[in-house]
Order: C-alpha cells, then sequence, then structure tokens
C-alpha cells in the first residue's frame, strides 16, 4: 500500500535516519517498513532497462544505445556520481540531457525526445520523455549508487544460418527432365520388345 494511502487513513509517517525505513504508527502501534534494495538492468541485445526494487519489477522501458563505433559500453557500474536535472554534454555541441544520471565516465542513462528501436546515441543510453515521460521517473527513483548492469550485444545473438546452394531456377524442372527420360527408355524398351516379338529385328 502506498505510504500517502496510509497517512490518508490516519497514520503517521516518520523516517529512520538513514532514510531507508519508513516509521508507520497508529494509535498504539508502530511498524517500521524497509525499502527494498534498487538494481537496474539494461539489456543492449532487445534495447530494454528495467528497474528492480528487490524483487519487483517498477520500470521497464524501451531505450536507444550507443550506435556502431560509439557502442555503449558493458560492465557492471553504479550510478553517479553525476545527477542532474539537465546536464549538458562537453563532447558534442552542449547538447542538452535532461534527467541524466551518470553510469560510467561520459556514459549517462537520460531522457530524449526520440528514441528508435535500436542504437543511436554517441553512447548514452536514451529513455523516452514522451509518453509517461520514464526519464523522469527514473530520474527521480534512482539514488546515487544504486548497482546498474549492462548486459549483451546488439543485435541479439542469431542462430548461425547453415549455407546452403543456390537454388535451381526452375526447382521442378530436374523432376521432369528425369522422368521425361525414364518414360523415353521406357518407350524404347516396349518398341524394342514388340518388335522382337513380330521378327523385324
Amino acid at each position: 500500500m502506498p505510504l500517502d494511502e496510509l497517512e490518508g487513513a490516519g497514520a503517521t509517517i516518520t523516517w529512520s535516519n538513514d532514510g531507508m525505513q519508513a516509521l508507520v504508527a497508529s494509535d498504539h502501534t508502530k511498524i517500521a517498513i524497509p525499502f527494498a534494495n534498487k538494481r537496474v538492468e539494461v539489456d543492449l541485445a532487445n534495447q530494454r532497462l528495467r528497474a528492480y526494487q528487490g524483487a519487483r519489477l517498477v520500470l521497464d522501458s524501451s531505450i536507444s544505445t550507443g550506435r556502431e563505433g560509439k557502442k555503449t559500453p558493458a560492465g557492471e557500474f553504479k550510478a553517479g556520481p553525476v545527477k542532474s536535472r539537465m546536464h549538458r554534454s562537453r563532447l558534442y555541441h552542449n547538447a542538452p540531457m535532461p534527467w541524466s544520471v551518470q553510469v560510467h565516465e561520459n556514459i549517462f542513462i537520460h531522457g530524449f525526445r526520440k528514441v528508435p528501436r535500436g542504437p543511436s546515441s554517441h553512447g548514452c543510453i536514451r529513455l523516452p520523455l514522451t509518453g509517461a515521460n520514464p526519464a523522469k521517473w527514473f530520474y527521480a527513483w534512482i539514488d546515487l549508487g544504486t548497482p546498474v548492469s549492462i548486459k549483451g550485444h546488439w543485435p541479439a545473438a542469431a542462430s548461425v544460418p547453415v549455407e546452403k546452394g543456390a537454388p535451381p531456377a526452375h526447382p521442378f524442372l530436374p523432376k521432369v527432365l528425369i522422368l521425361a527420360i525414364v518414360i523415353t527408355i521406357a518407350c524404347f524398351m516396349i518398341i524394342l520388345f514388340v518388335s522382337r516379338r513380330r521378327g523385324k529385328l
């Protein structure tokens, strides 16, 4: 149940000193509710970002990562130290990067107005600003130090196709040709047999 609903029902909400527990009090009862650990998974093969709090999936969004020659690095990282509502790229003409969370060196997770289905960035992980604005939601949710796991390869590895010879120009031609040869030989044998029986040969 959301904490604001508990407050609306008359409970008193306070916070532990480390901010990791909500202390819910009602009448003579006081309960400490710990927050589950957060983690982020970036799936390069399928261009998805998934955010978890404990075992619960709290965000599943399409993304666009680094294109060929500017690939997003795979690995295990932690969010930060930079987290900014509006960061500007030092490498690419001061380009605006709203709702930015640093992942590794110059690689950020940030909002972008267009997020195609495949990689298109200079290495950053782009989240949509459209619709429910997952970029803004993610920025508000993630904490500095949250683990960020980036895995996979684009495109997703597919089974290696088995090489096949070029198909014949007319797939039925060999069968028709064999059938014609068999019929010709059969006819010739019949004619030969009938001719011998009549004594013409």
